[in-house]
């Protein structure tokens, strides 16, 4: 019943004389490395492999739904899915997404949708003891997670920031290794909370330095009041990111969205000012309401031994 994908880590080791600022490797970036891998073999692009004439199974329409070039296109492959599989739930999320016509309709379906994946999924055994924690790994939870966090991505939009945090909370219980990166977006959600002791349970939880957990840390302090713990953060941000004080910088003149435009569409580099540059545009909702934070913290920053 359960299907464990036991090789989910995919590793690419880069030649030896490769730049050490290696670009993370998106799911983007990966399908594109592996339709780079296939031309060489004279395989053709997936999108190329299935047409509409050529499709036959349930998964063959949703993937031809998720290339689709409009959304009229994309709801009647994902309807055709749904037809050959009545339990694809990717499917269902796209006609969800195609059909809904407001975020707040949208919130219902994704609601509705949970309730019933729930159901299907607990009758199956995958909420037993022995599957908390490995979501990712059990096949036929993934598309209930990335469900999860498409009903975060629209709770964070409708600024229901209380409800986007409870799911989050939910995905961490159900998936300890975060595979989707909650914990990366509740940790922004804590700190526009100013929910101190739950934010220390994050990074309990996943006690690795990371620069989207140490700004939002230190944003969070600022708003506080306790100055020390936010420089404390800082500190920790500049010394793992050597671009902070160039993001910082950039913000005070005004140069984020300058910057966004400039940035690599197919990801970025972690612990480099496009990762910060990622983290803003995906957490406006957090720098919109610390505005002043940004000025203060470069100021301190230019005095850091």
């Amino acid at each position: 019943m359960r299907k464990k994908d036991e090789n989910q880590v995919i590793r690419i080791t880069p030649p030896k004389d490769a730049n050490e600022d290696n670009e993370m490797l998106t799911q983007e970036n990966f399908d594109k490395i592996c339709e780079s891998i296939l031309s060489k073999f004279n395989v053709a692009p997936l999108a190329e492999r299935i047409s509409e004439k050529s499709a036959e199974t349930s998964e063959d329409f949703l993937e031809l739904a998720k290339s689709a070039n409009s959304s009229r296109s994309a709801l009647k492959y994902a309807k055709k899915a749904l037809e050959l599989d009545p339990e694809n739930l990717d499917a269902s999320v796209i006609v969800a997404e195609a059909s809904a016509s407001s975020p707040d309709k949208l919130l219902d379906k994704y609601k509705k949708l949970i309730g019933e994946a729930e159901k299907k999924l607990e009758s199956e055994g995958y909420f037993d003891e022995n599957c908390i924690g490995e979501f990712w790994l059990i096949l036929e939870t993934r598309p209930y997670m990335r469900l999860l966090m498409n009903y975060v991505e629209t709770l964070v939009e409708c600024c229901k920031m209380r409800c986007a945090a409870e799911v989050c909370e939910k995905m961490l219980r159900l998936c300890n290794s975060d595979n989707l990166g909650a914990r990366y977006r509740i940790m922004h959600i804590y700190a526009y909370l100013e929910e101190e002791q739950a934010a220390l349970k994050i990074l309990e939880k996943y006690p690795v330095d990371d620069t989207q957990m140490l700004l939002p840390m230190s944003i969070m302090y600022y708003k506080l009041g306790d100055l020390k713990e936010s420089v404390k953060y800082l500190k920790k941000l500049r010394t793992l990111n050597k671009d902070t004080i160039e993001f910082f910088e950039n913000i005070a003149e005004n140069d984020f969205e300058q910057l966004l435009y400039s940035m690599n569409p197919f990801g970025y580099r972690p612990d480099t000012i496009e990762e910060l540059m990622a983290e803003g545009s995906e957490n406006t909702f957090l720098f919109g309401a610390a505005v002043t934070y940004f000025d203060w913290a470069l100021s301190k920053l230019k005095t850091m031994k």
